[in-house]
Parts: C-alpha cells; structure tokens; sequence
C-alpha cells in the first residue's frame, strides 16, 4: 500500500484516515491494562508499519493542513451564525480562503519565518488540500463524512465476521 492509495488518503472532518480509524477500533478493542492509554502510539507503530515511516518533515505538514481545515470550518460556522443574527446585517462575516489559511499555518504551525520558506510552504499545503480535498472541495462535504463513516462500519463489520472484535 503506498501513501497515495485513496483508502489511505481520504480523511474525515477530525483529520483522520479511513485506514486510521479502522486501525484505531482495532487497537481500542484489544487495549488492556498495560495498553491503556497509548492507543495514539500504537496507532502510529502500526501506521509506519502499514505505510513506512514518516519524516517530521510530513508530520509538521498534516500539522498544518489540520489546522487549515479547521480554521475553514470555524470560518464556515462563524458565517453561518452570524448570518443567523438579523440585527448584524452591516458587516458580513467572510471565510478565508486556502492560501490565506496556509500562509497561516506556515507561520503559524511550521514556523516559517522569512518568505523563501513561507512560499514553497504555502504551494505545498495548497497541492496537499486540493490534492486530498479536490479542487471543488471548498467546504466540509457532510455526505463525503457519511459515506466514509459507512465504510468504515462496513470494514468493521466485516471484521467481526472473522471474529476480530472493534469498537469506534
């Protein structure tokens, strides 16, 4: 399986792979005493396992795409509140776009200081979103969540009929 596999790479609205949380269920339901607690390290033991390795370099980039996806959904929320509200109809509440989210997280998430890293940082984190999310993908897509969802409990159903228990 290789890093670009769509299983892998398709995530839910809290960052997670569909491959993650099915390793997660798996690893929740034969956590015991001793286990307790490092669900998290274990998850990423068999991940590297599953995928390689990843750099700090890739860590620091999944960082900072989280953190524009959710700054896109507090924008998103924050719009739709505040459209709610009919007494603030003078200012309207604007959601910030992919760059500008990535060009704060790379100052803000990898600590890109000076423009020569800012800028390639900006471009990659702009082609991982597209590349994951797609270029019409604007905006947290509830039927893609659903769907995902439904995978994954299809997954784990097909576990428990060869016996291995899962809980999510």
């Amino acid at each position: 399986m290789s890093g670009s596999d769509s299983t892998y790479r398709a995530t839910f609205g809290d960052g997670a792979s569909v491959l993650e949380r099915v390793l997660l269920a798996i690893i929740n339901a034969h956590t015991d005493a001793d286990t307790e607690g490092r669900q998290w390290e274990r998850l990423n033991a068999a991940m590297s396992a599953l995928v390689g390795p990843t750099t700090a370099k890739e860590r620091n980039l999944e960082k900072a795409l989280l953190f524009i996806l959710r700054e896109r959904q507090r924008d998103v929320c924050d719009a739709e509140m505040h459209a709610m509200c009919p007494g603030k109809r003078a200012s309207r509440v604007e959601t910030r776009s992919v760059p500008t989210l990535a060009r704060l997280a790379a100052v803000e998430i990898l600590g890109c200081a000076t423009p020569a890293e800012r800028v390639p940082a900006v471009h990659a984190l702009c082609a991982m979103y597209q590349d994951r999310f797609g270029l019409h993908a604007r905006d947290y897509d509830e039927v893609r969540e659903a769907l995902q969802s439904e995978a994954v409990q299809h997954i784990c159903d097909e576990l428990a009929e060869w016996g291995i228990a899962t809980r999510e």
